[in-house]
């Protein structure tokens, strides 16, 4: 009966011990603040949902979200410092296209507020 009680013991310790924030997790919370003020720049978020349907150059994004190529590269330098977005080079272009895993659980192909932006009837580019 005593060893049962000094597992139950030992168990309710442990519980409250690792939900305890761990000390590299401040740095993750101010990534993720850094990524969501990102975010809430329209024209940020502008640029994320035209890259939801594929790679695009930095002269199709200027054009599709009405700014200069000055403009765009500066917003796009922002969106690839945090690693939203990752670019490939081809001879003088570079191409730029959403990095997935660096949204996490608000990714726009899976999270319904970026979804019920992107239209379902365009499809996807390749």
């Amino acid at each position: 009966m005593t060893r049962t009680v000094r597992t139950t013991h030992r168990a309710r310790r442990a519980g409250p011990a690792s939900a305890r924030p761990r000390r590299d997790d401040s740095r993750e919370v101010e990534r993720l603040a850094r990524r969501f003020r990102a975010l809430g720049d329209p024209t940020r978020t502008r640029m994320v949902l035209a890259l939801c349907h594929g790679e695009r150059c930095v002269s199709e994004l200027a054009e599709i979200i009405s700014l200069s190529l000055s403009a765009t590269s500066h917003q796009l330098r922002i969106l690839r410092d945090l690693e939203l977005v990752r670019v490939r080079r081809a001879g003088k272009q570079q191409f730029y296209a959403l990095n997935e895993p660096a949204f996490g659980f608000c990714s726009p192909r899976s999270c319904l507020a970026w979804r019920s932006l992107v239209s379902p009837d365009d499809p996807p580019r390749s």
